[in-house]
């Protein structure tokens, strides 16, 4: 990665090469030349194979200045930290670097339900490469709202509007001798109104629709003079165009097809029409008709309904009859005419080029800051991250996910336990700590000033809880961080453990920031938490620890995932960076299914959100345990049932050290939660499944390897076959080892860290699983039921 302070861009010049000037040109057009003067870019230019000489003339015309590389050199990171694509899939080798950071521009998504063509099926394979570190800039809200619904792994934070402008050179034009001078030299007649409609290639057969919905008003209002305006055809023997006009019959001549328009004679063009006619998905034509004061009737299923906003008159993509009744009352009221030509004025003032050059700067510098400090260690991108997508996702657009794989968002399915939860006096939802009959009891923050936060369904309160003893070292930057998220609704709980070092002194110079601190002594870090929880207002519930701190759209990221459950017992589950000397490595969300008990939730407990419906059903955290309480807690909201949200969003930054750093007693606390979860287990039963499936075992493995490790299983599953919730956890755990053993990898490797080579010893695995289920029927069908849920997403 560079090390520049000023991120190097590559603009990829495919587009400008072909020289087609489509709505798409006519962006790169404006933008590339713009972002080449950008004080915060280092910009080049990237040719594909095949365009470096088209590229150069473009280069030459423009009088760009800028560096440039092309295919035959090296495309990676070594010539840029950015690389933008403003239409096309980017190149293989850009995307498997993932030391760049990628942008690409979108313009429309394609509809679930469109018959794929050779337009749509490109737009496809853009929308299939975005990943969810991908910067996407859109043309409109109603683009970013369809590629989000179809790509709901991405992060919203991600996807920005950028606002597409006209072009500087249209204006009204108020010459009626130029105007009539534009409409002698292309044939247009002199006397009767027109309706103007213009075309690029690969355009075409949105003229059809035009000319169809042109006939219907001619042929219910037949003393109309009006005429149609057709141009920027350059291919008049375009089958389906000339079939469209022989079945237009006498009205024919009322039709006026022209070929490519001078720059100079749009803008008399445009203002001389009664109207612009668009009927295409994007198009910046509209764009350039309002800027010349001509009213618009456009599509109301694309980008464009945004773009023109209230300047026009909408209507559906397939509505002829709609059509001809826009262009009957355009023709029969001049004050609607009027009313209109208004508005464009009006509404073109909100966009400009410079403007949108500015915003995609700044985002991508943005990005880049963060991008750049990402840890080397992190999963391989997929290709075509879209495909992923479109295979987990279920009727509903729910993305489901096993662990072998899931996507951003993806749940889990939720297990079947017979557990009750026994403890029912926690949590006591309070807004303030009941004052302590000590003399050290301190209180403080908004809600001790009257200020009580609090959230809706569309945009729930996100709470932070902090519990803090004696540690002024990184507890700033931990309330910092808080106090700097994108997301607008958020509370911070501090919770002081009577500190002796001036911890609450650092605290209280946040109090009119902080939601609401307390400081009283306490029992430990769970005491704590288990004190600070029921103090939180918001849907949704993290535990932040005082030596973490937040990504700046840590909040954003929870409150859209999370959107649709925060009235539910449901958690989410994101990523975190893991901060060594080594530079780190991002820590991925272990998949968490009832076999977890066996080799231990693998998940950032600073990277949870919980619903209070959680907490209301798990009870408290276990204070007698040191290091693994956050994990009994992780299974007690398994067992009561709670949805379980994925994301590799990463969310907190993690530092390693303290207590929790003790494998030893974490292996040891781990081995505890089972117990306490299957009492009828020995000590022996207990060892034994640590050493078959514990992840990170700290205590040497004394079960002689996977051999005696099959007679262990066998032997345990016989002994236990009464026992459901056992049941289902061993096949959960032992499926989940088979696949690593006989797999290797997975679809998606990193989805665990652990993916081992191909095992010779995978058949004896495999042949003990088939052989000890199918002699016990209940284990049987648990674990068919159970390796089906598994499979069905892959």
């Amino acid at each position: 990665m560079s090390s520049q302070l000023i991120p190097r861009l590559a603009l990829d010049m495919h587009v400008l090469a072909k020289g087609v000037e489509t709505g798409i040109y006519r962006v790169c057009d404006e933008l590339f030349p713009r972002l080449t003067r950008s004080p915060h870019l280092d910009v080049r230019l990237f040719c594909r194979e095949g365009d470096e000489t088209k590229a150069a003339s473009y280069v030459a015309k423009k009088n760009l200045t800028v560096p440039h590389f092309n295919a035959a050199a090296d495309t990676t990171s070594n010539n840029a930290d950015i690389l933008l694509s403003p239409f096309d899939a980017p190149p293989t080798s850009w995307l498997l670097d993932q030391r760049l950071l990628h942008a690409h521009i979108v313009y429309d998504v394609p509809a679930p339900t469109l018959s794929p063509c050779e337009d749509t099926s490109e737009i496809q394979n853009i929308v299939d490469s975005l990943d969810e570190d991908t910067v996407v800039f859109v043309v409109s809200e109603f683009t970013r709202k369809n590629l989000l619904r179809a790509r709901p792994d991405l992060n919203p934070e991600r996807v920005i509007v950028i606002p597409i402008a006209a072009g500087s050179s249209f204006h009204q034009c108020k010459d009626l001798a130029a105007i009539s001078a534009v409409r002698s030299k292309y044939g247009i007649s002199v006397d009767a109104p027109y309706v103007l409609s213009l075309a690029t290639p690969g355009t075409y057969d949105s003229l059809i629709q035009v000319i169809n919905a042109f006939v219907l008003f001619m042929e219910q209002n037949r003393k109309s003079n009006l005429n149609l305006v057709l141009a920027g055809i350059s291919d008049r023997k375009y089958p389906p165009l000339l079939d469209a006009l022989t079945a237009v019959r006498h009205w024919r001549d009322r039709i006026t097809l022209m070929g490519l328009v001078n720059d100079d004679d749009l803008v008399p063009l445009y203002s001389g029409a009664m109207c612009y006619l668009s009927r295409q998905e994007f198009s910046l034509h509209p764009l350039d008709a309002m800027a010349c004061g001509t009213p618009v009737i456009s599509v109301n299923s694309s980008s464009l309904a945004e773009i023109v906003g209230q300047a026009d008159l909408m209507l559906d993509t397939d509505d002829m009859q709609g059509v001809a009744n826009a262009l009957l009352q355009l023709e029969s009221s001049p004050q609607l005419r009027l009313d209109l030509t208004k508005a464009c004025s009006e509404r073109t003032r909100w966009f400009n080029w410079d403007t949108c050059s500015e915003v995609i700067a700044d985002r991508l510098c943005s990005a880049y800051a963060r991008h750049s400090k990402r840890p080397h260690r992190r999963r391989s991108r997929p290709l075509a991250p879209g495909v992923l997508v479109r295979s987990a996702m279920n009727a509903d657009g729910v993305l489901q996910g096993n662990f072998l794989n899931y996507q951003n968002g993806a749940r889990g399915p939720i297990f079947s336990s017979s557990t009750k939860r026994q403890n029912r006096d926690w949590p006591r939802w309070m807004d303030r700590l009941q004052q302590q009959s000590c003399s050290n009891f301190i209180e403080g923050g908004l809600r001790t000033r009257g200020s009580v936060k609090s959230g809706t369904a569309d945009s729930p309160l996100v709470s932070y809880v902090t519990v803090v003893r004696n540690n002024t070292a990184t507890l700033a930057r931990t309330i910092e961080s808080v106090q700097n998220q994108t997301y607008g609704n958020v509370e911070h709980i501090v919770l002081d453990g009577a500190s002796t070092d001036g911890t609450l002194d650092l605290i209280r110079q946040y109090a009119d920031r902080i939601d609401y601190f307390a400081s009283e002594a306490d029992r430990g870090l769970y005491d704590a938490v288990n004190k600070a929880v029921p103090l939180a207002k918001g849907q949704l519930i993290c535990i932040l620890n005082s030596d973490d701190w937040l990504e700046p759209d840590a909040a954003a990221i929870a409150a859209h995932r999370m959107r649709r459950l925060v009235d539910r017992a449901a958690l989410l589950l994101t990523g975190a960076h893991v901060h060594t000397l080594d530079g780190g490595l991002e820590w991925y969300p272990d998949f968490v299914h009832p076999g977890s008990y066996f080799k231990c939730a693998d998940d950032c407990h600073n990277g949870i959100y919980a619903t209070r419906s959680v907490y209301e059903s798990t009870g408290p955290y276990d204070t007698t345990y040191r290091i693994a309480a956050d994990f009994k807690w992780i299974m007690a909201s398994l067992d009561a049932k709670a949805t379980f949200t994925y994301t590799r969003e990463v969310t907190v930054n993690y530092s390693m050290g303290g207590v929790s750093s003790d494998a030893r007693q974490h292996s040891v606390e781990c081995m505890r939660v089972v117990r306490d979860r299957f009492p009828m287990l020995t000590e022996a039963e207990i060892y034994g499944l640590y050493n078959c499936f514990f992840k990170y075992p700290a205590i040497p493995d004394l079960t002689g390897g996977v051999a005696s490790q099959t007679t262990f299983l066998r032997e345990l599953f016989a002994r236990h076959s009464f026992d459901p919730d056992f049941l289902q956890a061993l096949s959960w755990a032992s499926l989940e080892k088979l696949e690593r053993l006989t797999l290797g990898t997975s679809q998606d490797q990193s989805a665990h860290d652990d993916s081992r080579p191909y095992s010779p010893l995978a058949p004896s695995f495999k042949d003990w699983v088939k052989g000890t289920l199918k002699a016990h029927p209940l284990p049987y069908r648990i674990a068919a039921r159970t390796y089906s849920l598994i499979r069905k997403r892959q």
